[in-house]
């Protein structure tokens, strides 16, 4: 599997995969060969069949067979195999809304983070819709501060894109540079300053100040990007923008977070609300008490 693990991360990196649907993916054909033993060019579509039953059996998550199919496929079709995959049905992902912080969580947070480094951090984040990855890998030249911009090099799918720089992260961000200085990175490691801030340490430190403040929302640094662009939408920002400032390459991926929005930023009625019906059917008098329905 050496060879043609090798192959295929070269294919990917030449088509623009990221390190981490390379990482995926690689794992994913690394773990059919070895469930085989067996080159996966040796093995037939019958044994592709069969190892997909294995992991349904086992209750693999639908995100985790979305990636192997999607893994699979994309080595066959390197190998000039395509079909090998025609007679698999694509495994269909639920949709699941993820947690949105609301403004005053975020407040709590911010408030209860006395690091100027991760509050920075984290602050920017939240104000420009930024992805982890992104924020770790920015450089002071990617901040105009004049225009008021971001220039995100390093997306998911490789799109270079602006997002807004807040007034409010500026003078955090200027605190933070009086501060900590620059180096290649805008938040690097205190280690070894020519390398960014660890993603697990950030994670770790997100984590602690959530609990600190009794949120039980599964809320994680991503749900910063999350509440980004659901608040956005909540404030009647136009859809195509916030699919422009978060990098998105298909609308599809934004009208998410249509499903996201407070129900009463919208100012919908119930039916029932806004009816003749009266449901006073049955008076109680003061005396009378509730009744208990088992």
């Amino acid at each position: 599997m050496g060879t043609l693990r090798d192959h295929m991360i070269e294919e990917m990196k030449l088509h623009g995969y990221s390190n981490t649907t390379i990482g995926m993916y690689t794992k994913a054909v690394h773990s059919f060969a070895y469930f085989h033993q067996k080159s996966p060019l040796f093995l037939s579509q019958d044994d592709i069949r069969k190892y997909f039953l294995v992991l349904i059996d086992k209750k693999t998550s639908p995100t985790s067979l979305h990636i192997i199919y999607s893994a699979l496929k994309l080595f066959y079709r390197i190998h000039d195999l395509p079909h090998y995959m025609d007679f698999m049905p694509h495994p269909r992902r639920p949709l699941t809304l993820p947690d949105v912080l609301d403004q005053s969580e975020i407040q709590a947070i911010l408030s209860k983070c006395t690091n100027l480094r991760y509050k920075t951090l984290f602050t920017l984040i939240y104000s420009a819709g930024l992805r982890l990855s992104e924020a770790i890998n920015l450089q002071l030249s990617d901040i105009d501060f004049s225009r008021k911009t971001i220039h995100v090099h390093t997306s998911k799918n490789s799109k270079s894109r602006y997002t807004i720089l807040s007034d409010k992260a500026i003078v955090l961000l200027i605190k933070y540079l009086k501060k900590y200085g620059m180096s290649p990175f805008l938040f690097y490691s205190l280690r070894d300053t020519t390398k960014s801030i660890s993603k697990s340490r950030i994670q770790h430190v997100f984590r602690k100040l959530v609990k600190s403040v009794n949120i039980t929302k599964k809320a994680h640094v991503h749900t910063l990007r999350h509440s980004f662009a659901t608040h956005l939408l909540e404030d009647n920002t136009n859809i195509f923008y916030i699919m422009q400032l978060l990098g998105h390459s298909s609308i599809k991926s934004t009208l998410i977070y249509l499903h996201m929005q407070r129900l009463e930023k919208l100012n919908i009625r119930s039916p029932l609300d806004s009816s003749q019906i009266d449901l006073d059917l049955f008076p109680l008098n003061e005396n009378q008490k509730w009744l208990n329905i088992a």
